[in-house]
């Protein structure tokens, strides 16, 4: 999702972002959010964005942003990332690096737009894995997935700022 990004995308940069970055780079956080991406059709972008919430404080208002971005993933970042994917093999590298770059701008722009709906929404005094575990809970239960203790467990250390 994020390898080789960061110079790329210095022009809009917010702290929801740079929160990304950082946990995406920790040990096996790659690996195990790719997994619920590829295994069960989760929104790595939320998952991080329910993270950052959590680390700030704040409330989510998964109404106002789970639409949005289903429809931005369906109909942008899916079909740009399968491209990427098919590209991958047929040894025209800079064609690849190029999809590349798009599939990562058109997630930093989710992320730019999730961080932009939640400036205004209000502060809880949850602790952050309590906050974590409440945001996922609720996202699963709208995608149809089952929750699952350890995996919520693995997600919240993944996630911990």
């Amino acid at each position: 999702m994020f390898q080789g990004a960061h110079d790329a995308t210095k022009s809009q940069e917010n702290p929801f972002w740079l929160y990304s970055l950082k946990q995406y780079k920790s040990p096996n956080c790659a690996q195990f959010l790719l997994g619920a991406q590829d295994q069960l059709d989760l929104d790595i972008n939320l998952l991080l964005f329910f993270g950052w919430l959590s680390s700030e404080g704040k409330t989510l208002e998964l109404s106002k942003v789970l639409t949005h971005s289903q429809i931005w993933q369906s109909q942008v970042v899916k079909p740009i990332r399968q491209l990427r994917r098919r590209i991958k093999y047929l040894n025209h590298d800079s064609f690849y690096q190029a999809t590349k770059q798009l599939e990562l701008r058109s997630e930093q722009h989710q992320q730019d737009w999730l961080y932009q709906q939640s400036l205004h929404w209000p502060q809880q005094t949850r602790s952050f894995k309590d906050a974590l575990s409440q945001m996922v809970r609720e996202y699963l239960q709208q995608e149809g997935i089952e929750e699952k203790e350890e995996w919520l467990q693995a997600l919240s250390e993944y996630l911990q700022p």
